[in-house]
């Protein structure tokens, strides 16, 4: 049984990612709706202009910064002066982001090296394992005993980025996809390379090293960026001026719409990093498809999530999968792979050990990516029996057109199951994504403890727990 075809174990949220860089975002929206004077001219005013104009002012350093990469690989400059180009405007970028607290970024980029290198010198293999204790171990070290928590969660998606990096290096030179360890000039340029440090995604260092190709700008290069940064500020909107007015009676009649409400708002500020990400890295000059050399016209796209999979999904499986693309790849390449000699289920218990690692020790992000996990693994064995049952095309994935199924995806029974399974996982990720709603800015900070989940678990009666529960035992029963 494939990783893929099940559980991508991977985060609910990628890092909550919107809270680390400010709550500007989040300024505007709260208690709108309670304004007995509210309009939708004046909230267009207050709200949606100023959460663009600060958006825009926020990222447009960044953005400057990812230009002026891609504007020197046309020069056709020594790909060392690349590498330092890359590591002088990754630090200026962590530098106008996070300020004096980059160090923890740039301790963790020396103390990879430096594991990668000791093992490169003294067993000459499992260069991967070893980055992975040692960057692991820091991670945890740091957010325990020694790292104030308010500055550790400002940065700590930037953390898991280069983490992420360090150990894809170290696993693609144990398995030859790398032909050696990339020299420290190099290997800095890639961990703190400004396409990417900052709102991500990873990147492994092949695709970095395309980066310093020139391929020459043109209309489509400019539109494509146009179009990102414009879908990043749509989301922005609809999760900070659209979603906290919807549904605003306080009536207990309202709690699961509230719900859907909040989980919304968090889902969109991801879609907006998401885009926001995709823009950084084609900006900095990722994402080029196409032989110049014979002619193909060059498209542009780095897909990092795939919005419209997740607001309306076949399945919980397809959620996890188009939540974060990047995110996605890395988990299933370098830890369930790697591991699945052990076994699927000892493979997949890694899996998920690594992803709650990377994001944090957080009660929080534990128990939304548990419960997603074990969701997600009793609707495939369940979509899979009922499939195999009855010949139908309502597995958690989609067939392929030339399946083998008796009643395709076009059959009455067939429609309805999968729309049945559909809104389930609507409302699994309403139940979910609430925990994410930024109510406490102070508690917010520091990340969330397990009574803040509890509570907000409880107010709905643990109802997707149940749900999910029954769904494991009506499988159990017809299996």
């Amino acid at each position: 049984m494939e990783y893929d075809e099940y559980e991508d174990y991977d985060e609910y949220d990628q890092d909550n990612m919107m809270q680390q860089y400010g709550d500007e975002y989040y300024d505007y929206g709260d208690g709108m709706q309670q304004d007995q004077d509210f309009t939708y001219w004046g909230h267009f005013e207050n709200c949606v202009v100023p959460s663009i104009s600060q958006g825009v002012q926020i990222t447009l350093p960044l953005l400057l910064l990812c230009m002026a990469m891609k504007v020197t690989t046309l020069f056709s400059l020594p790909s060392s002066v690349f590498h330092f180009l890359s590591i002088g405007s990754g630090l200026v970028a962590m530098a106008f982001f996070f300020e004096k607290y980059l160090f923890y970024i740039i301790s963790l980029t020396v103390l990879g090296y430096f594991a990668l290198q000791v093992a490169n010198q003294t067993l000459g293999k499992y260069r991967g394992a070893v980055c992975a204790v040692v960057v692991v171990t820091y991670l945890v070290i740091m957010e325990l005993f020694l790292a104030d928590p308010s500055q550790w969660h400002r940065v700590r998606g930037c953390q898991m980025i280069v983490a992420m990096k360090i150990i894809s290096v170290g696993f693609d030179v144990d398995q030859g996809t790398l032909k050696e360890i990339p020299d420290v000039i190099e290997f800095t340029g890639y961990c703190v390379f400004a396409g990417s440090i900052i709102f991500g995604p990873w990147i492994s260092y092949s695709t970095y090293a395309l980066a310093a190709q020139g391929v020459d700008l043109d209309l489509r290069y400019t539109a494509t960026v146009v179009v990102k940064l414009l879908q990043a500020l749509a989301c922005l909107v609809i999760s900070t001026c659209i979603a906290p007015i919807m549904f605003t009676s306080e009536s207990w009649h309202y709690k699961w719409l509230h719900a859907y409400r909040d989980a919304m708002s968090f889902r969109f500020s991801h879609y907006f990093i998401s885009y926001l990400s995709e823009t950084t890295s084609i900006l900095a000059g990722l994402g080029a498809t196409g032989n110049v050399e014979e002619g193909d016209k060059v498209k542009w796209s780095f897909a990092v999530a795939k919005p419209l999979n997740v607001e309306l999904p076949r399945s919980l499986v397809e959620v996890v999968t188009n939540w974060n693309l990047p995110m996605h790849s890395w988990l299933k390449n370098y830890v369930f792979k790697t591991s699945r000699h052990l076994g699927n289920f000892a493979a997949i218990l890694l899996t998920y050990a690594a992803s709650s690692l990377l994001h944090g020790i957080n009660f929080q992000l534990a128990a939304v990516l548990l419960s997603l996990g074990l969701y997600s693994y009793t609707e495939y064995v369940l979509r899979q029996k009922l499939s195999d049952a009855f010949s139908a095309c309502v597995g958690a994935k989609a067939c392929k057109p030339a399946c083998s199924h008796r009643n395709k995806k076009k059959n009455v029974f067939v429609i309805l199951t999968n729309v049945v399974f559909g809104l389930l996982a609507m409302f699994h990720l309403a139940y979910l994504g609430l925990m994410f709603d930024t109510d406490d800015s102070e508690l917010e900070e520091q990340g969330y403890d397990w009574t803040h989940t509890l509570s907000k678990w409880s107010h709905l009666n643990y109802a997707s727990h149940w749900v999910a529960l029954i769904t494991f035992v009506f499988y159990w029963l017809i299996k």
